[in-house]
């Protein structure tokens, strides 16, 4: 029996073509995705058979390529492009719990660990899954301590040339109503051109230069406190994106009357980054600016 004229138009490709696109924005379950492709590959079959009962077209050869993951933030981007024959739709599994569609996609990671990702295409012949490709993706934890470090070892300094260089408040929710800070270029010298240098050896160390600004009564600039010590990294309590636990008592990052040895990094970037001293139950928390020296 002849293949009825209504499944050979081009009508009717454009229904399934928007029928498969419905369903990518929809997010369902991979096992539906494939049940789709399954059923497009179905609807192709019976439409596309010659009156021998043959399928006109070739089953897709699947497969893709894609980009060394790209840090844009604390998240990694990576391009994945089909280089697959025999298709013109395309569906990914891009190994973190969500699906995309398109030949050519860009898919931002939120999350870190080794992705298993996987392409199925639909041609005029079926559907094709491709072999699993893994692709590794940074912890945003290990992000961060490549924007502290530098990748080996990172100086940085307070950033004078911002106002409210340092606050205080007495916890994360208010934490400027103790010290709102002062305008730019309010720093005494001896506390502006002190240096923190971080290792990705987790150790830290305080360059004081000429002298050390010492907070309370009696304080001022006095002789310089310069000293190294181990640190330990890891997820931030309370806000932040990462946290420093210094081992060494006494050491301490921009102030001298920080409450604990605790400093949690609230945001980095390549050149800047706000750091807070002291854990959510420490009753008073300092809030710094420092930039890359």
């Amino acid at each position: 029996m002849p293949t009825p004229g209504w499944c050979r138009t081009p009508a009717t490709r454009l229904i399934f073509h928007g029928r498969f696109q419905l369903f990518s924005t929809m997010k369902h379950t991979w096992n539906k995705a494939a049940l789709v492709l399954l059923a497009g590959s179905l609807l192709f079959t019976a439409c596309d058979k010659d009156e021998d009962g043959k399928l006109e077209g070739p089953k897709p050869t699947v497969s893709f390529t894609s980009t060394t993951p790209k840090v844009v933030g604390l998240t990694s981007e990576v391009t994945f492009t089909s280089t697959s024959t025999d298709a013109f739709l395309y569906q990914w599994d891009f190994g973190d719990g969500t699906i995309g569609s398109g030949q050519t996609v860009t898919h931002t990671y939120a999350k870190g660990g080794t992705m298993k990702v996987k392409l199925t295409a639909a041609g005029r012949g079926g559907a094709t899954t491709s072999q699993t490709q893994d692709v590794v993706i940074a912890s945003p934890l290990n992000i961060v301590n490549q924007l502290l470090t530098g990748g080996s070892s990172r100086t940085w300094k307070l950033d004078n040339s911002q106002a409210a260089a340092i606050v205080v408040g007495p916890n994360d929710a208010d934490p400027t109503s103790y010290y709102a800070g002062g305008p730019a270029g309010a720093l005494p010298g001896c506390q502006s051109d002190d240096e923190f240098t971080f290792s990705t050896a987790n150790v830290y160390t305080y360059d004081a230069k000429a002298e050390t600004l010492v907070a309370g009564a009696g304080g001022g600039c006095q002789a310089p406190r310069s000293k190294s010590t181990p640190f330990t990294f890891g997820a931030a309590t309370g806000a932040g994106v990462a946290q420093l636990t210094l081992a060494t008592p006494g050491t301490f990052i921009g102030v001298t009357d920080a409450p604990d040895l605790v400093y949690r990094i609230i945001s980095i970037d390549n050149q800047r980054m706000v750091l807070r001293a002291g854990l959510p139950t420490a009753g008073v928390v300092f809030t710094m600016k420092l930039v890359v020296k």
